[in-house]
């Protein structure tokens, strides 16, 4: 996790120093030299980001806290700051730290106070690029006009697209390919081509620096078929697309009512005919879901030819709407913050049990990386060199873990076995203890 200051948006007479644990072997330790520290912090780093900024305010320096946790939880985070910045820092950080200097403070700083402020460009010459695999990620917008029940954009970000100018991002481009030699990047937006207008705009502009890029988008982008030729020339390897289930009564239970599931088959083999590879992004365990329903996203996943795909255990996020209906009717188990990853079980499924729904992700990863899945996706013809490579190694990765744990790889097979709850337990390398059912 980062200690930073965003240096794009620090007012005039303030030096700063970048620490990065996540590039770091070593645990940062505080040190009292310096006048304000400013963490970013995102749910699963929230323990360690305490523990760090309560480690500075014992010497005595000021702490800022930011980031999306906070912004979800300011009442928990001012326990362990002086200054919470909620929302965007360009809008928050330049008043907090002026007022700070000016001995006037004040304990929040709002982003919706200051909704005009421009999404800034960010120094990145303060890191070093030989720290990170991939070094320049662009963000061109913020914010999202959907209200899907597990996302945290629309109560962080707000319900509308906020976007760069188109010329800033361009030259943000420019000067990385100029100074660093980036022939690809990664665009972080939540929805890159969620303004259809705005991003052909953008994706015209582009075509003259002669890169390779990759983002994520919602599936509506099929739509629009000059907006799938402009990606294409533009340079778009691929897109991931927040698909989260092909069953249309789990889409509308979890707010995702833009969509309509009996479309996303035309509509991805819409985008893949412009050449553009997508990665499908599934979650487990909303209220509709049994263990059949996570295996029908793999299935559909494969009949999609999806270069890639994931498999996300739902969860309850600070500030969503499913964590206060989860949080409503005492559903949320007792999870520390560094839990809250996409791959632990946080709260009480409707359908499976905690561990039925951990073996069903698990399960699901193991059926579609299998060599006969990636056979029939990917083909040999033309040769996908890069999706053929990340298949392989993820398939000998999943076989590499279990093997030297000592445990049967999982398969959907498992739930419909006499021994069941047995094979599952084994599986997850738990030890069975009493009776144990599943859930049907």
């Amino acid at each position: 996790m980062g200690l930073t200051i965003c240096a794009a948006v620090v007012p005039d007479g303030w030096d700063v120093e970048i620490v990065d644990e996540n590039v770091s072997d070593d645990r940062h330790s505080a040190v009292d030299d310096v006048d304000a520290v400013g963490i970013s912090v995102m749910t699963s780093q929230a323990i360690r980001a305490y523990e760090i900024a309560d480690e500075y305010r014992k010497l005595g320096v000021k702490v800022i806290l930011g980031g999306v946790h906070v912004s979800a939880m300011p009442s928990e985070a001012k326990e362990h700051c002086d200054i919470v910045c909620k929302g965007d820092a360009e809008s928050t950080l330049p008043r907090a730290l002026n007022d700070l200097t000016a001995g006037n403070s004040k304990k929040v700083y709002d982003w919706a106070d200051y909704p005009d402020t421009p999404i800034a460009t960010p120094r990145k010459d303060l890191l070093n690029p030989d720290d990170y695999l991939v070094f320049n990620p662009v963000q061109t917008m913020r914010g999202c006009p959907h209200s899907c029940e597990f996302c945290t954009t629309p109560s962080i970000f707000g319900n509308r697209f906020r976007r760069r100018d188109v010329g800033d991002i361009i030259e943000e481009m420019r000067r990385a390919r100029e100074l660093y030699n980036t022939p690809v990047f990664i665009f972080s937006d939540d929805n890159v081509a969620g303004n259809q207008k705005w991003a052909m705009e953008l994706f015209e502009a582009m075509r003259e620096l002669d890169i390779r890029w990759a983002s994520q988008c919602d599936i509506l982008v099929a739509r629009n078929e000059k907006l799938l030729a402009a990606m294409r020339d533009s340079g778009c390897l691929g897109l991931i697309l927040g698909l989260e289930s092909p069953i249309q009564s789990t889409l509308e239970s979890a707010g995702k009512k833009f969509v309509s599931a009996d479309m996303y088959l035309e509509m991805i083999n819409k985008i893949q005919s412009y050449n553009i590879s997508l990665w499908g992004s599934f979650i487990f365990g909303f209220d509709t879901d049994g263990w059949r329903e996570c295996m029908h996203s793999v299935r559909f996943a494969r009949k999609a030819k999806l270069a890639m795909s994931c498999y996300i255990i739902l969860t309850p996020y600070p500030g969503t709407a499913i964590y206060d209906r989860f949080l409503a009717e005492g559903r949320l188990l007792d999870c520390s913050w560094d839990q809250y990853n996409g791959a632990t079980v946080c709260y009480r499924p409707e359908r499976m049990t905690v561990d039925e729904l951990r073996h069903a992700q698990m399960a699901a990863f193991r059926e579609f990386y299998s060599f006969g899945s990636a056979f029939s996706r990917l083909g040999v013809y033309p040769f996908k060199k890069n999706s053929w490579l990340t298949n392989l190694a993820i398939q000998k990765g999943l076989n590499y873990y279990y093997r030297k744990k000592g445990r049967p790889l999982p398969g959907f097979a498992d739930f419909v076995s006499p021994r069941a709850a047995e094979r599952i337990a084994r599986s997850l390398g738990n030890s069975l203890s009493g009776k144990q059912e599943l859930k049907t």
